[in-house]
């Protein structure tokens, strides 16, 4: 798998086909620093997919825990359980597709 990124737009990861996600709709006055938010994705993504995750669910996953990180300056402290993270989708919601 290849995972692309354009900035704050979306996510394209292919394998031979093409899958591509908007990121969450989060809110300016959320957003405290990006520091990890990278990790945190790459983190997402991997728990997913070692789990045994349908790749879009393990993407989904990365961009929730990527977005959750960017409500603090530090790398770590404000991305949450799985659940914590997924629950941001349902409460910023997603980009609209590009």
């Amino acid at each position: 798998y290849v995972a692309m990124t354009r900035a704050r737009e979306k996510l394209v990861m292919t394998n031979a086909r093409q899958i591509a996600k908007p990121s969450l709709d989060v809110p300016p006055e959320a957003i405290v620093g990006a520091n990890g938010a990278g990790d945190a994705f790459a983190a997402g993504v991997l728990y997913g997919m070692h789990e045994g995750w349908a790749i879009r669910d393990s993407l989904t996953l990365g961009l929730c825990a990527s977005a959750s990180a960017l409500r603090s300056i530090s790398t770590t402290s404000s991305v949450g359980t799985v659940a914590e993270c997924l629950a941001l989708a349902g409460q910023w919601g997603w980009r609209q597709p590009i």
